[in-house]
């Protein structure tokens, strides 16, 4: 299926769909256009070496954002600058705290708002990057985001399934996956997929009626590279 815009989403899903409250970085607008709702900026450091001096910025922002007018579908994507991979060895305290302390600290905020201003009987819908298993050798920081990321996925379909809301996550290797993988070759040869194509599917997907019933779980949108 090819997503161009919102009107292609609305007519797949088979229903009056509005377009979700979009909460996300820069590194993911070409999602956040392909969607088409209202966006929220997440603020990130440019991962230069900020660290936790960014944190009052991130407090100010989710109080900012924590209230206002509520949606029926919300998407969070908090895509943060790609790192060069490298061994985990070789990931001193100051890079750890950049690419992975501070991406989750920001992911924690984001969630937090999506689950203030999603309305009851809603639907959160997360999209982390991760890479897959096979390819993950120099993306530890990346790896352990995306963990702690549906760990916080599972809690929030569990604290807000009471009130109807359900809460699901995409992933997607797109900018983190080698030119050439390691062996076994990926299932599908249009590995590692696209945002617009087989990412902004799975999000639709998922944020559609036809997937009522399902929450707390994880899409991997990476062509069958995972099999998790």
């Amino acid at each position: 299926m090819s997503i161009a815009s919102t009107a292609d989403v609305i007519a797949h899903d088979g229903g009056d769909l509005a377009p979700p409250l979009v909460l996300s970085t820069a590194e993911a607008t070409a999602l956040a256009d392909v969607l088409g709702g209202p966006v929220v900026t997440v603020p990130v450091p440019s991962g230069g070496g900020e660290g936790w001096a960014w944190a009052d910025d991130l407090d100010a922002w989710r109080g900012q954002h924590v209230t206002g007018e509520r949606a029926e579908r919300v998407v969070v994507a908090v895509w943060a600058p790609v790192a060069a991979p490298r061994p985990v060895v070789d990931v001193d305290l100051a890079a750890w705290i950049d690419e992975a302390e501070v991406p989750l600290a920001a992911w924690c905020a984001a969630l937090g708002v999506a689950a203030s201003r999603v309305a009851d009987s809603g639907t959160i819908v997360a999209v982390a990057e991760r890479p897959a298993p096979l390819d993950c050798a120099g993306h530890g920081a990346a790896a352990a985001v995306a963990d702690g990321v549906e760990a916080l996925v599972r809690s929030l379909a569990r604290s807000e399934g009471p009130r109807g809301v359900r809460v699901n996550l995409v992933t997607t290797p797109t900018r983190l996956a080698p030119d050439h993988p390691v062996a076994p070759a990926p299932s599908l040869a249009s590995h590692p997929g696209t945002i617009e194509g087989e990412v902004a599917g799975a999000v639709t997907m998922l944020l559609g009626s036809g997937t009522g019933g399902v929450t707390g779980t994880v899409v991997h949108a990476d062509c069958g590279r995972s099999w998790r």
